[in-house]
């Protein structure tokens, strides 16, 4: 089954104030550039505002939701793509928002990036596209297929962990691959599509499954459950039964955010993890964490290493 999203929220899509190139002058320019200038608005593209208070208020993400509405609201012939139609569908993405707004373009046209787009050539450009309350994107599974061709594979995989928790199925992935991409693009989405896991619980656990895999190391068990005397501990990320090794990728956001913090301060957090991990500890296995900053090869190899854990032969 492939999901499918009703309505398409966009904060402050309808604060954007527009300045139309058919009332446009210099005075109007002006004015906005001034209040630009006093902290008032801020521009998200050329000839599109939004109030400073609203802007501040709003995730990376979300601003770049806005910039994607910025760009192609009442614009029929674009068609959001890759990245931007991830953000809107709310793929797992990893690293920054994306700066410029992917759309389709034609072959003629070619892949490029100009005006505050990255136009991805495409012979296909009407398969799998739908309309989100006006804005012309593609479908959940095109864009994870896309993605899955277009990114390096560890941001791949994220992505379509997210599409099999999603309901997505593998072989409707590869077979729309095989359907859009060839060579080297199809080679790509087809090694993510077919590493892709379900209960990876989050990017970070993608990126960090796949990074496990290009080192050479054993594959790991998902969500394991622990209990103890005192009844169930969790699910852990990663464990490797054979080496009595449990690993953990801290995303750092049940720190940050209100909502998985359930009401707890920061430190009462950090303290219920504390004790989690002690927990873990006592059932028998060694415990590995790693965070954001160590996923990389010279960073999250010797942690692994030091840990106890060998490179597959």
């Amino acid at each position: 089954m492939v999901p499918a999203m009703t309505s398409l929220s966009i904060p402050g899509r309808f604060e954007l104030i527009r300045v139309g190139a058919g009332n446009r002058s210099t005075t109007d320019d002006r004015t906005f550039r001034r209040a630009v200038e006093r902290g008032e608005l801020v521009r998200v593209r050329r000839g599109v505002f939004i109030p400073a208070s609203r802007w501040r208020g709003l995730l990376p993400l979300d601003r770049h939701r806005l910039a994607v509405a910025a760009a192609v609201d009442g614009a029929a012939a674009s068609i959001v793509s890759h990245r931007s139609a991830g953000a809107l569908w709310g793929v797992w993405l990893v690293g920054d928002a994306p700066v410029d707004v992917d759309v389709l373009a034609s072959p003629a046209n070619g892949t490029r990036r100009e005006g505050g787009f990255h136009r991805h050539a495409s012979a296909d450009r009407e398969i799998e596209v739908v309309e989100l309350e006006g804005i012309r994107v593609t479908s959940v599974l095109r864009t994870v297929v896309d993605l899955a061709s277009a990114l390096p594979f560890r941001e791949g995989v994220a992505a379509v962990d997210w599409a099999l928790a999603h309901g997505i199925e593998r072989a409707t992935m590869a077979r729309l691959a095989m359907t859009l991409h060839a060579a080297g693009a199809l080679k790509r989405a087809v090694a993510a599509i077919a590493f892709g896991d379900a209960r990876s619980g989050s990017p970070g656990e993608s990126i960090s499954r796949a990074l496990i895999s290009e080192m050479g190391f054993p594959p790991p068990e998902l969500q394991t459950q622990f209990s103890d005397r005192l009844g169930l501990i969790g699910l852990t990320d990663f464990y490797w039964r054979r080496w009595l090794l449990i690993g953990e990728f801290d995303g750092m956001a049940k720190y940050r955010s209100e909502e998985m913090r359930q009401g707890r301060t920061p430190a009462q957090v950090v303290t219920d993890e504390k004790r989690r991990e002690d927990r873990l500890r006592a059932t028998g296995p060694r415990v590995a964490r790693w965070i954001w900053a160590d996923l990389s090869p010279a960073r999250l190899g010797p942690i692994l290493l030091g840990a106890g854990l060998p490179r597959s032969a």
